[in-house]
């Protein structure tokens, strides 16, 4: 004898019980309509720069004493931050373009799956940093032609250093 015999919880009629309480409840509710009866996802909205600088700074915390880094914050259609953050140690000094192209498309493909029509958030991180010095001259203008490059908008580029930290104009 199987399970569904032995118990009957696959019996055909018992959506026919006149008793049954729940028989005039669709059981699908707004198929295919917007999700706009849905809260808001968590995750901070960006509104100006100064909310970007704000979120990496939190986000990069102590490193920002340490060696050179880059940081990259996902932002949804809305400019929401996302839960993807992805912190790259170790990075020359000078900018390397088929490093910026290879992040750029890592960046590209999460954006597509998670946060289509989303955006990217660029934290370039050193102790001496927090302005536009040789690594970040070399940095922004690479990660920026291989984001136009594969269609990836950034958002913005903050500068973060020990002592000091801004948003970028490029």
């Amino acid at each position: 004898m199987t399970q569904h015999e032995d118990h009957g919880w696959f019996d055909d009629d018992w959506a026919d019980d006149p008793d049954d309480q729940w028989a005039d409840v669709p059981w699908v509710l707004d198929v295919g309509g917007p999700d706009d009866d849905l809260p808001d996802p968590a995750g901070a909205v960006l509104r100006a720069g100064a909310d970007a600088l704000a979120v990496l700074l939190d986000l990069v915390g102590p490193e920002r004493a340490g060696p050179p880094a880059l940081w990259f914050v996902l932002l949804d259609h809305s400019d929401r931050t996302i839960p993807v953050v992805l912190p790259i140690t170790d990075v020359p000094v000078r900018a390397d373009a088929a490093v910026a192209r290879r992040l750029v498309a890592v960046l590209d493909s999460v954006l597509a799956s998670d946060a289509p029509g989303g955006s990217v958030v660029v934290g370039l991180v050193r102790a001496a940093g927090g302005d536009r010095g040789a690594f970040e001259a070399s940095w922004v203008p690479a990660l920026r032609e291989a984001a136009d490059d594969a269609g990836v908008r950034l958002w913005a580029v903050v500068a973060i250093g020990q002592s000091r930290a801004r948003v970028l104009e490029w």
